[in-house]
Order: C-alpha cells, then structure tokens, then sequence
C-alpha cells in the first residue's frame, strides 16, 4: 500500500483501469486496510508534535488514531521505515544524483521526506502492511 497522495494521482500504470468509486466508500475500505498498518506509538509522537501535543490536549485518543483518522491522509508515516540504501539509488537514479549535489543525505532521508509521499518504495517487495 502505497501513499494517499500515490493513490490519488494519474501516476503508474497508462495501460491500467480506473474504477469509479463513491469517495466514502473508498475512504472506508482505505480505513480497514489501515487498520492493520503497525503504528509505533512512541516514534509516531516523537516525530509529529502537532499530534503528539493533541494527545496530551485530548483532541486525540492517540498515535494510532490520528494515523487512522487523518495521518495517512497526510502522508504521514506510521513508523520509521527501513531504506534499502542500495536498492533504492538504482530504483531511483534521480535520488542518487539528488545526494551527490547536496539535496539529501540518505535514501532514508529522501523517502521520509518526499520518497513515500511521491510513491516510492523504501525496498522491493514492501508494503505499509509489512512489518519492518
């Protein structure tokens, strides 16, 4: 599963299908997907204090719930995500230059600021659904 802003964009495939779908409907089955992503609570505070400080507020249950009810949504990632270094510089050839003028440090700092929002894969095969 990929990011919401992935999923909502005309990117991917040009020989795919598309599927007309009630906006709520869509968002309902996104939710029960959703429901069985891992969030790590302690990361999810640490790295969004708007969220975090919501919690503390009571404007929210929790990590887990804000993730569910709007974090994905924004792109948000549930936990950190292991970056395959090397497979991500050859999937993604303009990240690899991106780090050798400066832009990035890492793979891993690119997908966590731009990678996951743009749909881009930390390793093969990975999924927001898998255990890291």
């Amino acid at each position: 599963m990929r990011s919401y802003s992935y999923l909502m964009s005309a990117t991917g495939s040009p020989d795919g299908h598309y599927v007309e779908l009630l906006e709520a409907k869509f968002l309902d089955l996104l939710r029960k997907l959703l429901a069985q992503v891992d969030v790590d609570e302690e990361w999810y505070l640490e790295s969004y204090g708007d969220v975090r400080d919501a919690v503390r507020a009571g404007q929210m249950k929790s990590a887990r719930a804000h993730y569910l009810q709007a974090g994905y949504f924004e792109n948000r990632l549930p936990r950190r995500i292991v970056v395959d270094e090397g497979w991500y510089l050859n999937e993604y050839p303009d990240v690899a230059e991106a780090i050798r003028s400066g832009a990035f440090f890492s793979a891993a700092q690119h997908f966590e600021r731009n990678g996951f929002k743009e749909g881009r894969l930390p390793r093969e095969g990975w999924s927001l659904l898998t255990q890291d």
